[in-house]
């Protein structure tokens, strides 16, 4: 809850006033007044609205302005009519009383940065006003607990994008051993495809004496026979060597 500091208008000043323009000037600010009384916020903004409009240079107006603003929730609006009261506030008090109500307006906007530069502004010429001390601690206090949230926030973002870099770094490596898996295994299907272009290795070797040794060993007793015949008569059709007879 912020404390607003109300300023009823002069009318004493307006009703010295002699022109037609600052008779209707009285007439509207005294119409919103009224309603600003009841509370109809709605209904003064208007009134207000024409009285500024007919002088721009009335800090009173756009200081009720302001604060009918302000309590209809147009904290925007507000903040930018209490820039207006500032500058043409009469004295002192005035000032500050502006500057309290404007550091309310941006403290509802959550802007903790500009409230605390208002309400600080509003104590330099008001330095023992304990509603303002109140509503500075305030926004410090939101100000310290949003730079910690921003904190915490910008280092998970940091953590996010750091486990997202590690997922793809991971996911990089695994695709290379994936690929080196498969031209290991292209490779060992090429070499099963072409047995021929390779060299015998040593098993190869003993395979074929092996072949050559059961080979040689399953020749039967008929063959060994049948070889004995054929050579014994091979050598008896041989001519036999004769005495020369000369």
């Amino acid at each position: 809850m912020y404390v607003i500091k109300h300023l009823k208008i002069l009318f004493c000043l307006l009703a010295c006033a002699t022109s037609v323009a600052a008779q209707t000037t009285y007439e509207s600010l005294r119409a919103g007044d009224q309603a600003y009384d009841r509370s109809n916020y709605s209904k003064a903004e208007p009134h207000y609205r024409r009285a500024a409009a007919k002088d721009p240079s009335n800090w009173n107006t756009a200081y009720n302005l302001g604060n009918t603003l302000y309590e209809q929730g147009k904290y925007a609006d507000a903040a930018k009519v209490f820039e207006q009261a500032i500058a043409n506030a009469p004295d002192t008090r005035a000032k500050a009383d502006v500057l309290h109500n404007a550091g309310n307006a941006w403290l509802k906007q959550n802007k903790f940065k500009e409230a605390i530069k208002a309400y600080e502004n509003s104590l330099r010429l008001r330095p023992g006003d304990p509603d303002t001390k109140m509503n500075l601690q305030m926004a410090k206090k939101k100000n310290k607990e949003e730079e910690q949230r921003q904190q915490q926030q910008k280092q998970q973002e940091q953590q996010e994008k750091q486990n997202q870099q590690q997922d793809q770094n991971q996911e990089q490596q695994q695709n290379q051993e994936q690929n080196q898996q498969e031209n290991q295994q292209n490779q060992e299907q090429n070499q099963q495809q072409q047995p021929d272009k390779q060299p015998p290795n040593n098993a190869q070797k003993l395979k074929q004496e092996e072949a050559k040794r059961l080979l040689e060993t399953t020749i039967g007793p008929e063959d060994r026979k049948n070889a004995q015949k054929y050579r014994s008569a091979q050598q008896k059709k041989a001519p036999r060597a004769g005495k020369k007879d000369w």
